[in-house]
């Protein structure tokens, strides 16, 4: 699922934390001062408690790609691919829609 203006933030950042994704563990529903919310991944944040510091920058940006589309991974984190396009664009994919060329 895509939202339309994902959580984007620095390192330093701090965040208010919320549930954990059900369908994917390791997830945390997260909201920024600005407002934006979105998961992010447990291991970038400081702690688990109410709030937390995002330890690296981070955006929940998904990319929408074809099943004829190749992209490079740039990082995998819980089962999600932070991936680039041919065209630059940068986002997540889930790693299950991926293989291997």
């Amino acid at each position: 699922m895509e939202y339309s203006d994902p959580i984007k933030v620095a390192a330093g950042a701090c965040v208010h934390i919320g549930r954990e994704d059900a369908e994917f563990p390791g997830w945390r529903w997260c909201g920024a001062s600005d407002g934006r919310a979105g998961w992010v991944p447990v291991e970038l944040l400081s702690e688990q408690g109410m709030e937390a510091t995002i330890i690296e920058d981070y955006s929940a940006q998904e990319l929408a790609v074809t099943p004829e589309g190749e992209v490079t991974v740039e990082a995998s984190r819980q089962e999600w691919l932070w991936v680039r396009n041919a065209r630059g664009e940068r986002g997540w994919i889930p790693a299950a829609h991926a293989k291997e060329l």
